[in-house]
């Protein structure tokens, strides 16, 4: 008997604490879901030699407009285009693009690059393309046009008209120092241009590098030809000795997004209709109609032209680093000593890298339908 009233119990206690369980996990399904933290936005400081639309603009503009990306500030710096230049095409961008986020910070870095084995003059540029395998027609950037006296000036001379007041910082430098130590490890640096501004950070203070979160730098050949001449990129060959002491620097994270990967990225006729026809804002179409990339395409009349994209995967990855696909690793170095591979930029295997060459992902490969995809949403943006 004192079985039977056990048993009946035991199981009556079983049922409830059944019913119990179900009820409990019945009330968690009905109850609403917690709300996530929202994911901070990462903090970017772009370093560029800023030009009109593509590359430098569509790259700036994208990580602008980006909601996951908080655009600290911009430095410029002489590359493709003169420190002043590119202040004034990006003060032009920024004010007729559309943007819901607050200005980042402006600041004009260095004028000059290093160069003291090559020489910057205009005559030594063209001499050396011409004696190591010109590859971009003697093209040879800032050097093409005179350096004007300050960004206003360089703002009247494109646009016709006075610069508006727009506060810019002159110590572009300074300014990458100053923000490394008040945002320590958060800060992503997005170098598209030479390296200028970030060897005399580095110089200027060694602990710099290390402050960074990552540098994510458009610019090297590693296993590729180069696009200045045979054996160096562009960015690099324009300022080599900056570039090896930026590359030695001690960054905790460094990536590449060389010619490796750009050579694969290319802009044909179908993709430059498709650009042109998501720029609808009206400003930046007339820029992209005057460029002379365009120009280009628009007499090709064969459908043989074809263009290059570089700065905007740099801005692209660090927006979404999933469309990179595969990468490299390897210990770099820069060659900046005159001569045939002045500018080149060298892959080591660790147990044969140099002393102080550091290790860097180089990126080989990137999703290429998302990556046009996501250009293309952009564009509309703007």
């Amino acid at each position: 008997m004192t079985n039977n009233i056990l048993k009946r119990t035991l199981s009556f206690a079983c049922g409830m604490l059944i019913s119990m369980v179900c009820a409990g996990t019945a009330a968690a399904a009905e109850a609403p879901a917690m709300n996530t933290p929202a994911k901070a936005p990462v903090k970017v400081i772009l370093d560029t030699d800023m030009v009109e639309l593509f590359d430098d603009g569509i790259a700036m503009m994208m990580l602008q407009n980006d909601p996951g990306i908080d655009l600290l500030g911009v430095v410029t710096v002489t590359g493709n285009s003169w420190a002043n230049d590119g202040m004034a095409y990006l003060v032009k961008q920024l004010s007729v693009m559309k943007t819901q986020k607050p200005q980042p910070v402006l600041a004009i870095g260095e004028q000059y690059p290093d160069r003291r084995g090559g020489g910057f003059g205009r005559d030594i540029l063209k001499k050396e393309l011409a004696s190591y395998g010109d590859v971009m027609e003697g093209y040879i950037g800032a050097q093409e046009t005179d350096n004007p006296k300050s960004w206003k000036d360089a703002y009247k001379k494109h646009y016709g008209v006075s610069a508006p007041d727009v506060k810019i910082r002159e110590d572009g430098v300074n300014y990458l120092i100053e923000m490394a130590h008040k945002y320590p490890h958060q800060i992503k640096l997005v170098a598209i241009g030479p390296t200028t501004n970030i060897a005399r950070a580095v110089q200027k203070d060694p602990e710099v590098a290390a402050l960074f979160d990552e540098v994510i730098y458009m610019g090297g050949a590693f296993w590729v030809k180069g696009n200045a001449h045979e054996n160096a990129e562009f960015n690099i060959w324009l300022d080599p000795e900056s570039t090896r002491v930026a590359y030695r620097a001690p960054f905790d994270n460094q990536t590449f997004v060389a010619l490796d990967v750009t050579d694969k990225t290319i802009m044909d006729h179908d993709r430059f209709n498709k650009i042109r026809s998501h720029i609808k804002n009206p400003e930046l179409l007339k820029m992209f109609n005057e460029s002379f990339f365009a120009k280009r395409f628009d007499a090709d009349k064969d459908g043989k032209f074809s263009w290059f994209v570089w700065d905007v995967i740099a801005a692209a990855i660090t927006i979404d680093p999933s469309l990179i696909l595969s990468t490299r690793h390897a210990y770099i170095d820069c060659v900046d000593q005159p001569g045939a591979s002045y500018g080149r930029t060298v892959p080591y295997m660790k147990d044969e890298a140099p002393e102080g060459a550091r290790s860097a992902s180089i990126v080989q490969e990137i999703d290429q339908d998302r990556f046009w995809k996501m250009l293309y949403s952009y564009l509309e943006k703007f």
